[in-house]
């Protein structure tokens, strides 16, 4: 045979064999996978995700560690989705790399290039400016505190868990340092448990504390932060700005936090509590839930938020004190169920609320509250915008306490173009004289406004008799004409066409409900001189009442908040 000969008889049998393994003849290897991706999904899983291989039947996946990248070790078995959770990680972890291939029929392709996970523990005082990355999973242990000068700033998509095996882990940002969590709506910043779901609790860790500069109504100094038993307080006396800046929180989840750090003296760390903080802070796009104390507590201070979400508190949902007048619009409160709390973490409140509003505490030191006077600058906040629902009769056990709102201790406010609802007590309860001097006052005396909202499913819309002084017969009659009151038989889900069946919330009101046109779209001056400058101009008087507009398209809410309870 000649050589042209072989060489054509060669290249006939490749072309035979490559045909046998050809797509006509049977399947071909599987191509190496592609798009790899490790994400944490609590303090013991990460999720390892790729793309789909088009005829492969099965996955391999291989782990290392990254100090020894060579010896791989298989883990998962046989794969049959592009996806595996790795529930088997421990810490403290170092750092991992994961590494998949493709099977089928006709055999395995290469692995593919690995993706790295890693994982840190951070504990006791951060004295240098620092980011957290998404691909890594931060573990806060112990009570962490940035300190003056330092700036904190997290990364999209990052997740930071609170460790349950050291009681109050927490995150402070103190006085002068700064936060930069600036997640985004399909990459939200997740503060959660250490535990894996359906072992979270309430008070599995401490939650996010946050001092600023800005001016307080309590005298006196120093005035130390909730903790001081236990030695970790911070002193918030003394702040003279309230346009101070501790940063941005922005599409950020805080779960499963609060901590009794008094051992039932009254010393709790809540979901977020925000001291002095000024208003050159943001908050925007916050979902709090499944806390043991407050969802947001303020003392003092100027701060703003909008696109605020608190799901299941432990205790009020909206609480503030000593001179708070910050601004905050587009809100959601939801309460159906009494979460028990992580054991030896604290205990239920006795009176969970949704707004609890105080001027100054007159039982503790540097405030005044008497029938005739009280402590100033007053709070003066403005919440605007609100679906605010609780647990009405759902909860024979829920306190009969759990008012709508209840303000008290020489507090002012504006409270508009809301709604709140299926409170098993009072929807508006006015606790003091002085307080109610503030609400029914003329001119620059008139410093509690409440107006356009709904009231419905409560107890009783308003107070009843005895100390309660928002009755029916005390409200000026041109207010009282902008409330929108049904009976406590009148289902506020139906009236307003919400969904209110957990995990398949719906907030959106339907179009020609009560909810639209009932709101405030041409307030008052003295309404209007408490919300100029709120987020560079862009409050908004809406014709509607209650937190989504309901001719909106897609919900604000949409895409970043999750409604889970363990």
């Amino acid at each position: 045979m000649t050589q042209v000969s072989r060489k054509f008889l060669f290249a006939g049998m490749a072309a035979f064999a490559l045909a046998a393994c050809s797509d006509n003849n049977g399947p071909s290897i599987p191509a190496v996978p592609t798009g790899l991706t490790v994400q944490p999904v609590n303090a013991t899983t990460a999720r390892i995700q790729w793309a789909s291989v088009s005829g492969a039947t099965s996955y391999s996946l291989q782990r290392a560690l990254t100090s020894a990248p060579t010896v791989y070790t298989d883990i998962g078995g046989t794969i049959t989705t592009a996806s595996y959770d790795d529930a088997t990680l421990t810490l403290p972890i170092t750092e991992y790399a994961y590494r998949v291939a493709a099977t089928n029929s006709a055999g395995t392709s290469a692995f593919s290039g690995a993706a790295s996970f890693a994982a840190g523990v951070i504990s006791g005082n951060v004295t240098a400016s620092r980011t957290l990355y998404s691909d890594t999973l931060y573990t806060l242990s112990g009570y962490v505190k940035v300190q003056n000068g330092v700036t904190l700033t997290i990364q999209p998509g990052t997740q930071i868990v609170g460790d349950t095996t050291t009681s109050g882990s927490s995150l402070w940002i103190l006085r002068g340092a700064k936060i930069q969590a600036l997640g985004t709506a399909t990459q939200p910043i997740v503060f959660t448990s250490a535990r894996a779901p359906g072992n979270r609790k309430p008070g599995d860790w401490g939650g996010i504390i946050i001092i600023g500069n800005g001016i307080i109504n309590r005298t006196g100094n120093p005035i130390l932060t909730e903790g001081g038993a236990a030695g970790v307080a911070e002193n918030y006396a003394g702040g003279t700005d309230n346009s101070d800046n501790s940063g941005t929180l922005r599409y950020v989840r805080i779960e499963f936090a609060g901590y009794d750090i008094s051992s039932g003296a009254g010393q709790e760390l809540n979901t977020l509590s925000s001291y002095a903080v000024g208003r050159g802070t943001t908050y925007e796009y916050i979902q709090t839930m499944a806390g043991l104390d407050d969802s947001f507590e303020w003392w003092g201070g100027a701060v703003d938020g909008r696109y605020l979400v608190s799901y299941e508190s432990g205790d009020d949902h909206f609480d503030w004190t000593e001179g708070y007048v910050g601004r905050n619009q587009f809100l959601i409160a939801f309460q159906s169920t009494r979460l028990a709390p992580a054991p030896g973490t604290g205990n239920f409140s006795t009176d969970p609320r949704g707004f609890e509003g105080d001027g100054c505490d007159p039982a503790v030191a540097g405030c005044t509250v008497t029938a005739t006077t009280a402590s100033t600058p007053y709070s003066m906040p403005v919440f605007a915008n609100f679906t605010m629902i609780g647990t009405g009769t759902l909860l024979p056990a829920f306190p009969n306490d759990g008012n709508g709102g209840v303000w008290r201790r020489g507090t002012g406010a504006t409270i508009l173009n809301g709604v709140l609802s299926r409170y098993k007590g009072i929807g508006i309860n006015i606790r003091d004289a002085w307080t109610d001097s503030l609400w029914i006052g003329s001119g620059g005396k008139d410093s509690l406004w409440i107006s356009n909202t709904l009231l419905a499913q409560n107890g009783y819309n308003f107070d009843t008799t005895g100390a309660g002084y928002a009755q029916t017969t005390n409200w000026n009659a041109g207010r009282l004409a902008t409330m929108r009151t049904y009976a406590s038989d009148v289902q506020v889900d139906t009236l307003l066409g919400l969904t209110l069946a957990p995990p398949a919330l719906n907030w959106k009101p339907k179009v020609g409900s009560p909810a639209t046109g009932s709101g405030v779209t041409a307030p008052p001056t003295l309404v209007t001189n408490r919300t100029q400058n709120y987020f560079s101009n862009t409050w908004v008087f809406t014709s509607y009442i209650g937190a989504v507009d309901p001719a909106a398209g897609t919900p604000w809410y949409s895409g970043w908040t999750v409604y889970q309870t363990n």
